[in-house]
């Protein structure tokens, strides 16, 4: 079983995808497998999170981290951050900061260490134990804009222990909004 399993959503951005995962090869530690989910028809965002609801019963990772294709991991440290946490407090889920370019950084300095808020965490600033995850993966439905949230919510709302990694661990490429990537 690898530490960290990457789930990366794709729809047709493959420059993107190839810079990030250039980004995740310069991990200082390879304990992580990178799983494309990729959608070749454009069934949208909605059916993005169906999807990640839908592979929670096939996951691989001790620990599951949703890097999108038009994000990038910024921490060629990251996994073996991650390993020394886990090891040191063993937390359900560790929270980190993502850069949402024009939209700031998330989450923002006034929710930091707080419930998440919506509109105020995306899914690539949480990192969720896999038995956490299935047991919530259901909070993703109805698939739609919102599912990252009501994800994180769930988790928060049940008591998960909670590692606030104060680190920006990536950056958005570009605002996909479930569109191939600007030419």
């Amino acid at each position: 079983m690898a530490f960290l399993e990457i789930l990366t959503r794709y729809y047709k951005r493959p420059n993107l995808l190839a810079a990030n995962a250039r980004a995740l090869a310069e991990q200082t530690d390879p304990d992580y497998v990178q799983t494309i989910l990729a959608d070749d028809v454009g069934l949208g965002i909605g059916a993005s999170y169906e999807r990640l609801a839908d592979y929670a019963p096939r996951l691989v990772g001790e620990y599951v981290w949703i890097l999108d294709d038009d994000d990038i991991c910024t921490r060629p440290t990251l996994v073996a951050e991650l390993k020394t946490i886990v090891q040191e407090d063993n937390p359900d889920v560790v929270i980190v900061k993502m850069d949402h370019g024009p939209r700031g950084v998330l989450p923002g300095l006034g929710r930091w260490e707080q419930p998440p808020v919506c509109g105020e965490i995306g899914v690539s600033a949480f990192i969720v134990r896999q038995n956490v995850w299935k047991a919530h993966a259901q909070a993703f439905l109805p698939g739609d804009y919102v599912s990252d949230f009501r994800f994180i919510s769930a988790i928060f709302e049940s008591g998960a222990s909670v590692f606030w990694h104060n680190v920006i661990a990536s950056k958005v490429q570009q605002i996909g909004l479930g569109k191939p990537e600007a030419v």
